[in-house]
């Protein structure tokens, strides 16, 4: 069986996934910042799937420091990795920081998950057949990289917090693309889940309007055990490991944005990421 370490799996579109790949008999690791609702997360997925190997480490995705001592600390228990699924989103309609002072979406959506993948990459090259899936969103065909924005150098006044997110959902895109050209041997697939219910915009500092919209659209979305079956799909099927570095919808390839196909911004994205998270990389506690 399989090892799988799922960020944001206590709740939402993760929690649904892990739960799906433990009925198959996998173990499950939750990468979370939230003890309580990892632990609550690990009860209800051991009582669906019937699966005991379910495991938490705590991970902050707004954390550099964090996200360090969990890698640290998955090396140390489980010193082997099968599937990374970059899973934990947010979005936000203020600006707002990562504790390394990088506007929060952006750090969280991708600068995040791509030090927790570069400090994992080298047990996924371990593996037979290693994948990582990436949790993009339909949002990305809006996106531009902006290279002056990770910061939030804007300002506050000028923060646009669609426009912040669907950059960070190109970056995830973007990232993938990469993946594949320096770890070919690594099946790398991005997806959009479809519009799902999470709580997603309904917290993280959000202004209150921005959370009462949000719920009145969410009785049109679809549940999260529907919003899961991509990432599942990405998991586990052995169609996908025939290709790399495509993007999914609805368990289907979909043809991405034409900045998300753009070679070049791709490795410049990659470039400006490794040297934001260059004093990380390979530290440990």
């Amino acid at each position: 069986m399989q090892h799988i370490l799922i960020t944001g799996g206590n709740t939402g579109i993760g929690k649904a996934t892990a739960t799906a790949l433990a009925k198959k008999g996998h173990t499950i690791i939750l990468a979370c910042r939230n003890e309580s609702k990892a632990k609550e997360a690990i009860k209800h997925i051991k009582e669906k799937s019937k699966n005991e190997a379910i495991h938490y480490l705590e991970c902050d995705l707004a954390s550099f420091e964090s996200i360090k001592n969990c890698s640290y600390e998955y090396h140390q228990q489980f010193g082997k990795l099968d599937i990374l699924i970059n899973n934990a989103g947010l979005i936000s309609d203020k600006l707002q920081f990562t504790k390394d002072g990088f506007e929060l979406q952006i750090g969280v959506n991708h600068l995040g998950h791509f030090l927790l993948t570069k400090q994992l990459i080298g047990l996924l090259e371990e593996a037979t057949e290693a994948r990582i899936v990436n949790v993009s969103s339909k949002a990305h065909y809006r996106g531009k990289i902006n290279f002056n924005t990770f910061k939030g150098e804007l300002g506050s006044d000028k923060y646009n917090g669609m426009a912040a997110y669907s950059q960070s959902k190109l970056a995830n895109i973007l990232f993938t693309k990469e993946l594949v050209k320096r770890y070919p041997k690594i099946c790398s697939h991005s997806l959009h889940p479809g519009v799902v219910k999470t709580e997603i915009a309904s917290k993280n500092g959000n202004k209150r309007l921005w959370r009462y919209l949000w719920k009145m659209i969410t009785p049109f979305m679809i549940d999260t055990t529907k919003g899961a079956k991509t990432s599942v799909y990405l998991s586990s099927s052995d169609e996908v490991l025939r290709i790399n570095g495509k993007y999914f919808e609805k368990q289907k390839e979909k043809e991405p944005s034409i900045l998300a196909n753009d070679p070049v911004l791709a490795k410049k994205l990659w470039e400006v990421s490794e040297e934001l998270i260059s004093d990380y990389i390979g530290r440990y506690a």
